[in-house]
């Protein structure tokens, strides 16, 4: 699958962040501290969630900037979904939503600050399934078949909790 532009990337990354906000803003604070209601996770989790991808994003970015393999790179998914939910989990949704006010806007940024020839540069670090800088990232805030969709992964989940929690 041919990398997205960085303004699909941008406007993609932008559209998730957006209906993900709008439904956890549908929540109480007592909502979204419950847990098991997204699959083992409170809704709390999936704002933290994205932040943490979207922070593994902005080190791939400065990785790729300094010549080295990021973090990402060289630890499985599954390995540092489970260490970045164990440090987050004691964290208060006003904490994560501060996390991820701060991750969004400055991976948007980054992305901005990207040079056409760096968003289509192959990697400088070997064996990446990944041609280039834009198709890892791509792929690091991606969901399948869907470049830069991360957030979209927990969407219908939170949409379902949301809709039985109408009043």
């Amino acid at each position: 699958m041919p990398a997205l532009t960085r303004h699909e990337a941008l406007a993609t990354l932008d559209a998730a962040q957006n209906e993900l906000d709008s439904l956890i803003n549908q929540l109480t604070d007592a909502d979204l501290d419950e847990r098991g209601t997204i699959g083992d996770w409170a809704a709390k989790d999936v704002v933290g969630h994205v932040a943490f991808w979207e922070e593994l994003a902005l080190q791939t970015i400065d990785s790729f900037r300094g010549g080295v393999e990021p973090r990402v790179a060289k630890v499985g998914t599954d390995e540092l979904n489970a260490q970045n939910q164990a440090e987050q989990a004691r964290h208060s949704i006003f904490e994560l939503r501060n996390r991820a006010g701060d991750a969004h806007p400055g991976l948007i940024s980054a992305i901005g600050t990207l040079t056409d020839h760096e968003w289509h540069s192959p990697l400088p670090w070997a064996d990446s399934p990944h041609a280039n800088l834009a198709e890892m990232l791509g792929s690091v805030l991606g969901a399948e078949g869907r470049p830069f969709g991360h957030a979209y992964d927990h969407t219908e989940q939170l949409r379902a909790f949301v809709a039985s929690r109408a009043r």
